[in-house]
Parts: C-alpha cells; structure tokens; sequence
C-alpha cells in the first residue's frame, strides 16, 4: 500500500492513484485532510450555500498540463476561504505556488473563477472530482459542520 505524503510544516498532501480509488480510507481521514486533497470542492460550496449573500464566488487553481496540484476555495477578492479558515487572498495564492513549488519546482498554474457551483456535474467530471454522491457517505453534513469551526464572513 502506498502512503500518502504529509507535511504538516507546509501543509500538502499528496495522495496516491490507489488511496483516490480508497473511499474508505479516504472519508476516514481527519477533516482537515478531506477537505484540504479530494473534497476542497465539497467545502467551497457548502460555503457558498451557507454564506450566499457574502459576496465570495468559487475559484480554482489549475495546475499546467502535467502537474498536479488542483485546489477550489472562495475568495471574494479581499479573502478567501478553504480548510485553512480565511487568509487574504494576494497573499494565499503566492504563498500556495511558492510552496507546490518546493515539491514541483517547475510547477506554474492558474487561477480561475468558476461560473458554477464547484459540485457541478459538468465541473466535476471535466477537473477529475467527485460528485457529493461518488463519495461513500454524504461530504455535504460534513462540509457543513466544518465551516461551523469557523467564523462567519
């Protein structure tokens, strides 16, 4: 069995093609690494569905071809929020390609907002990520009890 690497220090998680496929070791992980590598998407909106009026929209980072490294938060320009709580958004997106960039240092991406909901079929199916109902329980609940860890925007 092939072991995720973590680094606590950086907070990355690389998960393996065998642990993806793993729903059972996958939906047991702690919160924080669910939401951080395979339901960042699942999070960002049951933000949106909890906060609609706050003015945040979907955003995610897309790896160039060949890289790997995808990731979907809220931003609503000033901030944003992902499994971390909020961080100010300039700020976040240098220091999330500095630190890919230790692990892929010719890593380079870009950051787009999505005109849809991040749980999107059409999404979903064209950025690899699962649907609420692929995964072996319902993230939603889950995602929805996480943001209450944080503060409201």
């Amino acid at each position: 069995m092939t072991v995720a690497v973590y680094h606590a220090e950086k907070n990355m998680i690389f998960r393996s093609e065998e642990q993806k496929r793993d729903q059972i070791q996958s939906w047991n992980r702690p919160d924080r690494s669910f939401f951080a590598a395979g339901a960042c998407h699942i999070l960002a909106a049951a933000f949106l569905e909890a906060y609609s009026h706050s003015g945040f929209q979907a955003f995610q980072i897309v790896p160039k071809p060949g890289f790997r490294g995808t990731h979907v938060f809220v931003s609503n320009g000033n901030r944003i929020f992902d499994y971390h709580g909020f961080s100010e958004h300039d700020r976040y997106i240098i220091h999330y390609f500095a630190k890919i960039r230790r692990f892929f240092p010719p890593w380079d991406g870009d950051v787009i907002r999505l005109d849809c909901s991040p749980t999107d079929f059409f999404f979903c199916q064209k950025y690899n990520h699962r649907l609420p109902e692929q995964y072996l329980h319902d993230p939603r609940p889950r995602a929805q009890a996480y943001l209450t860890r944080f503060s409201s925007p």
